[in-house]
């Protein structure tokens, strides 16, 4: 357990420090037909833009904010905007609370074990050949034990070992919307809430199949072996308040870099979304309705908020009305 808090610490240091995003937004460098297609879906999916609704139902008013967990300079101006719908709430809710999240030698141990493939599970046995020679080297550049990360599930080296500023997501990320939320409920003495416990969080990302995540690693190294720039698209995305139109383009930007087919691909994308968003949306639900409080924030991740599953219309299912707000 020592080798693998040392694994973990890591990989938490290192995705609080990220750089700042460098690459590119792909939505600038469409095609007419995949332009096309991306209006059309964005068009058909339900509140596909706006970060910050306002759903009320009786005496009830949930504010829903759409959060990006990664730092940028550009999140300050958006916290100065959402100051007075956050000073007026009686409670705050964030997707999860992560008491030792940030320091893994005193995580329990039953949250450390999510990280762990089952007993007698190897890594390189995983990954393909040449996928496991790259990550081989990635890992000993970045100072990581391999023998540890050998023990490690696909999603848990991908998201903290395969790293950029253009992956505004992890645990242990520091000034995000999420961070700075938590700061301001803190100092103004408003009680935060809690959607779901670490344990739940890590079972959902836990939950996709292990092949399935090791190929969702591999198209992550694809991506840093290839001489294509990073991909910016969902940081911009996210401050023009279209998160959903980075996820709708997520196979056609990794078809520019990648050797797996557009069929795989999205079938990859469509199963992430299902386990990591839609499921926990209607699970969070539960927790939404049943909060005592006649007016809270809802802070949670920017693409929890669209689709027929997202948190927006899945309030729209149970009466409440919507107004986008200033964000």
């Amino acid at each position: 357990m020592k080798r693998i808090a040392f694994a973990l610490a890591l990989v938490l240091q290192a995705s609080a420090g990220l750089a700042a995003c460098r690459g590119i937004d792909y939505r600038d460098h469409l095609p007419p037909a995949t332009e096309a297609r991306l209006e059309r879906e964005m068009a058909a999916t339900p509140f596909s833009r706006g970060n910050h609704w306002v759903a009320t139902k009786g005496s009830r008013t949930i504010h829903v904010i759409g959060t990006m967990h990664g730092g940028d300079s550009r999140m300050a101006r958006v916290m100065r905007n959402l100051r007075p719908a956050l000073a007026s709430a009686q409670a705050i809710y964030l997707e999860t609370l992560q008491p030792g999240m940030e320091t893994p030698d005193t995580m329990p141990a039953s949250l450390a074990s999510s990280f762990l493939l089952p007993q007698g599970q190897e890594l390189r046995h995983l990954l393909g050949k040449e996928a496991w020679q790259h990550f081989e080297l990635t890992a000993r550049v970045s100072g990581a034990n391999l023998d540890t990360m050998n023990r490690m599930q696909p999603w848990a080296v991908s998201m903290f070992l395969v790293q950029s500023g253009c992956r505004p997501y992890g645990f242990g990320l520091k000034r995000g919307l999420d961070d700075r939320i938590a700061g301001f409920a803190s100092r103004k003495r408003i009680p935060v809430g809690a959607l779901e416990t670490p344990a739940q969080a890590l079972t959902a990302i836990a939950s996709l199949p292990l092949r399935d995540q090791a190929r969702m690693l591999e198209l992550e190294l694809e991506l840093v072996r290839s001489s294509k720039p990073e991909d910016a698209t969902p940081v911009e995305a996210y401050f023009d308040q279209s998160v959903w139109s980075a996820f709708v383009l997520a196979p056609w930007i990794s078809a520019q870099y990648s050797s797996f087919s557009g069929a795989e691909t999205a079938r990859l994308w469509r199963q992430y979304n299902d386990r990591l968003l839609d499921q926990r949306n209607k699970r969070w639900m539960k927790v939404i309705l049943a909060a005592r409080q006649q007016r809270i924030v809802v802070a949670v991740g920017a693409a929890h908020l669209p689709g027929r599953n997202g948190v927006l219309n899945l309030l729209h299912r149970q009466g409440f009305s919507l107004t986008r707000a200033a964000w």
